[in-house]
């Protein structure tokens, strides 16, 4: 627990100064007050030798000038910081009783040396030494003036003297206590001061700390193109010396891959220098060690109210990113290569089969259906490759198309395994719903809804597919007796690779992708998608998508 000093004036000659100066403050100070009083002294003694001699064989004054010197030597010799401090004031209270003695008999000539100690107990000592010093001087000039019986105009003299030595001390002590007031003022803000530059140097400190554990670089430049600020990313990153940040560091930028350097005045860091703005800028950086690098590079103003503006210059390293996109690709084309021999087979084969006249109408119908999945099965691969590749193609232009035709459709395919699985699929779709969509898209996302109402629908249950259609829109709805969903797990359901707890614990095979990609092909042909479900009742998926308006109708 900490102790609070009293700092009321009651502290003895030289506390503040033990508090500043350490062991020896007090001791400066005695010496200080006293030396001076000792020469003063010693000064008029050489006077008084030259120009009265006689007053040497008056006893009292030479006993007074014997004190002061030895109060001088005892200054000298005590080591005051070892004593208690009320211990100092035996040595001004000692000078009044010598000056007293210089002064009787005397007319209060050396009076005036009272000066000194009545100061120096004003400054030093508390209210209470100061009157009882005063009183000392009082009751030494009473008994001078009734040893010496002086006249009126003596006693007014030694009122006056008295009276002055007061005004001195009172000035003095009051003086003495508003700078000791500010002092202790000065000494709180100075802490406080000192706390505020602690707490900024923590916060500093602290944000350093942050900004070195980042593994993107940053930079914090100047509105003049100073740097203010690297982290170690972006010091390792460029091989930049600490030392001299300006200069440009050991790597180099390139503009592509083992393309032509950057310009050094094209450098990410001159523009920024120049307090250009750029965002998701691209460059090859072929650092210290041989290694190339692709960057990201941005730029961000920091403006505040109680700072210069500043830019920042975030640097991200993407070579991971670009080098999982080429792995994607490569995966992509190789996986669509591989795909496309055997379904080139099969699509043959059927084809060859369609070719005889002799089938069955239901095994043409079969075979049909194999040979359309197929081909649909084709133009998905190459859409994937072309993705992969990053061409560029066209948006879709809305055409018409018969929503009800395309899941009609999709139910043929679908009702093999719905009768594998003993689940009745019943058809209750208007005869015609023409949307605006894509065709194709809308069959891949039919698809999807229609299979997992299937997949996740146990034996003796059914699947209904209706449809309504207005002027505006065509809704259609997918209804399972399924398994269900958990009312936890809806807003999940369409998140990449998620599945529901109750798909997981049915054991059925599957990825939790097919959800997300149903809703991002609904929405690219501008319709909405809506799920409700119930624990262990089923699930009705509801997709509602733009009808086909008739431009020829006036």
């Amino acid at each position: 627990m900490a102790v609070r000093r009293s700092t009321s004036p009651a502290s003895a000659d030289g506390a503040r100064d033990d508090d500043v100066g350490g062991l020896g403050g007090r001791t400066r100070s005695v010496w200080l007050h006293q030396l001076i009083l000792g020469a003063s002294v010693m000064i008029t003694v050489l006077l008084v030798q030259v120009i009265e001699p006689a007053l040497f064989a008056y006893w009292p004054f030479s006993a007074g000038v014997g004190v002061v010197i030895a109060l001088t030597a005892v200054a000298i010799v005590v080591p005051w910081h070892r004593l208690p401090r009320a211990a100092v004031s035996v040595i001004p209270f000692g000078d009044i009783v010598a000056i007293g003695l210089m002064s009787i008999g005397t007319d209060l000539r050396f009076g005036f040396f009272w000066v000194f100690p009545i100061m120096w107990i004003a400054t030093h000592f508390t209210l209470v030494a100061l009157v009882s010093a005063l009183g000392a001087v009082g009751v030494i000039i009473l008994l001078d003036a009734t040893l010496n019986a002086t006249g009126p105009s003596s006693a007014l003299r030694f009122l006056v003297v008295l009276l002055s030595l007061t005004f001195i001390a009172i000035t003095t002590y009051l003086s003495t206590r508003q700078t000791r007031a500010f002092k202790q003022l000065l000494r709180r803000q100075a802490k406080r001061l000192q706390g505020t530059l602690q707490r900024v140097s923590g916060q500093e400190r602290r944000v350093s700390q942050m900004l070195n554990g980042l593994d993107t670089g940053i930079a914090r430049l100047s509105a003049d193109g100073e740097v203010l600020a690297l982290n170690d990313t972006y010091v390792s990153l460029y091989g930049i010396e600490r030392d001299e940040p300006q200069r440009p560091g050991g790597a180099i930028e390139y503009a592509t891959l083992r393309g032509e350097p950057v310009p050094d005045n094209e450098r990410l860091f001159a523009r920024a220098a120049r307090g250009e703005q750029f965002a998701d800028e691209r460059v090859w950086l072929f650092d210290t060690r041989g290694e190339w690098h692709a960057l990201s590079v941005s730029t961000r103003r920091l403006i505040s109210s109680d700072e210069p503006e500043s830019t920042l210059l975030i640097v991200h390293d993407v070579t991971a990113l670009i080098e999982s996109e080429r792995a994607r690709e490569r995966l992509a084309a190789t996986v669509s290569h591989e795909l496309r021999n055997p379904l080139t087979a099969i699509i043959g084969h059927a084809d060859l089969v369609l070719d005889r006249t002799d089938l069955a109408p239901k095994v043409r119908e079969e075979l049909e259906v194999i040979a359309a999945a197929g081909e649909r099965m084709q133009k998905l691969i190459s859409e994937i490759l072309a993705t992969s590749r990053g061409v560029f193609r066209e948006p879709t232009i809305p055409v018409a198309a018969d929503a009800s035709r395309i899941i009609s459709s999709s139910l043929t395919s679908f009702r093999p395994a719905a009768a594998a699985r003993r689940v009745s699929v019943i058809d209750e779709l208007p005869p015609t719903a023409a949307v605006a969509g894509d065709g194709f898209r809308l069959r891949q996302a039919f698809d999807n809804i229609l299979s997992n109402a299937i997949k996740y629908t146990a034996s003796g249950g059914s699947v209904r597919v209706s449809g309504e259609v207005s002027p505006d829109d065509v809704i259609l709805r997918f209804t399972d007796t399924g398994i269900g969903i958990h009312s936890d797990d809806l807003d999940r359901v369409f998140d990449p690779y998620f599945r529901a707890r109750t798909a997981r614990e049915s054991g059925t095979p599957g990825t939790g992708l097919g959800m997300g990609i149903i809703r991002g092909i609904v929405e690219d042909q501008g319709g909405s998608l809506f799920l409700e479900s119930e624990l262990g009742v089923g699930t009705t998926v509801t997709v509602v998508l733009p009808a086909l308006i008739d431009d020829s109708t006036p």
